[in-house]
């Protein structure tokens, strides 16, 4: 697969946000854009039924901890294992373009011999995007490490995608995110898209602050690794608030989202049906917001949606037919419609949003929905009005 062309669709305003046309040799696409990641797919074998889960790209996840990724740098089967995995997907969503993301502990150093294995687990797989994971601040010649990786991953027809970590510090960012850009122009091409992983925005504005001023590129943005919420006292969509700093692709962070007990030595104990149905979160896509489920409950609500695994369903309906007394563990058929509930809101609501960036109004969606509002309040007045 390659990127032939990324183009902006409307004007950009103060406010934030850009919609895109992205072009492929397989395909056109709009963005701003929610992405299948391999955990969603997933879900939908635990499902009574098989919903469609359309999408142009999707992103297999490779989640490690300590142990699995030691044993994935030096044992021969763990690394067969991950690569038929990454194959396995790559069948299951062979209708769309595909990327590979590794989901590493926080204190897993990435050297030049572990980069070299993740490179390999990707080219020896169907991936349409090969990647590279963000590197370490200290490594030198990232020009050239951009150029030569570029020009390797096109030969074999296929597009580069370089990620750098929003927590970088900021001048190290800011001379890779301009490099990553020059590499876009018409003299070289050789970069099409950058991805991003995330990190707390009141921590890095510098870096994100610097996406927004360069919405105008015609670079791909796409970020992984999203929180499904914004912060703990803050239950916004965290994916919804981050179109207005121009990025334009998102796939949320994998984990298990079912409530659990914690144990000693970091292990998990399944909780009662009764209690993981008071704590699980469920999505809103009236606010962009998550709210417990249980408020649904206690109310006898209708659910109001007519995404695949909600339509028609009340309360008690989505309860009974996401049960089952063969589950693994309390809950799990319902943790999978409830979360891809949330993947057809989601992806459904980026469409609308998209309308409002194009006319140049996002700043007046975000005052529609009560969980961007009350996360990020836009600024009223212009710099003209204050100045006189």
């Amino acid at each position: 697969m390659r990127i032939t062309k990324v183009c902006p669709d409307g004007d950009l305003d103060q406010f934030g946000g850009r919609a895109m046309i992205v072009k492929t040799d397989r395909g056109t696409f709009k963005t701003p854009h929610r992405v299948l990641t391999s955990q969603e797919f997933q879900y939908k074998a635990n499902l009574p039924f098989e919903p469609p889960l359309n999408n142009e790209i999707s992103e297999v996840v490779a989640q490690f901890n300590r142990t699995n990724w030691g044993k994935f740098m030096n044992t021969n089967g763990s690394f067969n294992r991950r690569l038929g995995t990454i194959e396995f997907f790559s069948d299951k969503m062979a209708y769309t373009i595909k990327r590979f993301y590794p989901q590493l502990p926080s204190d897993v150093m990435l050297d030049d011999t572990a980069i070299k294995q993740l490179l390999e687990l990707q080219r020896m797989s169907d991936l349409d995007f090969i990647a590279i994971p963000n590197l370490p601040s200290g490594i030198r010649d990232f020009d050239k490490i951009v150029t030569s990786f570029a020009e390797e991953v096109l030969s074999e027809r296929r597009e580069p995608l370089i990620y750098l970590d929003m927590g970088l510090e900021p001048p190290v960012f800011r001379e890779r995110f301009m490099t990553l850009l020059s590499h876009s122009d018409i003299d070289t091409d050789h970069i099409h898209t950058v991805g991003l992983i995330y990190r707390p925005i009141r921590k890095n504005i510098l870096n994100y602050r610097l996406l927004w001023e360069n919405r105008e590129s015609s670079v791909f943005f796409q970020m992984s690794y999203i929180p499904r919420e914004f912060t703990r006292t803050t239950a916004a969509s965290t994916m919804h608030l981050l179109q207005k700093w121009g990025i334009d692709s998102f796939s949320v962070r994998a984990g298990n989202y079912v409530p659990s007990k914690p144990l000693e030595n970091d292990g998990r104990e399944p909780l009662p049906k009764s209690e993981v149905l008071r704590r699980t979160k469920r999505f809103d896509p009236e606010p962009l917001a998550f709210r417990q489920f249980h408020t649904w409950v206690d109310r006898g609500d209708m659910l109001n949606c007519s995404c695949p695994v909600c339509k028609d369903k009340t309360v008690d309906d989505f309860i009974s037919t996401y049960s089952s007394e063969a589950e693994s563990y309390p809950c799990q058929i319902f943790n999978a419609a409830n979360r891809l509930h949330e993947y057809y809101c989601s992806s459904d609501e980026f469409k609308t949003s998209r309308d409002y960036i194009r006319t140049g109004e996002l700043s007046e969606y975000f005052k529609t929905r009560e969980g961007l509002r009350k996360s990020d309040l836009p600024v009223q007045l212009s710099l003209d009005t204050w100045t006189g």
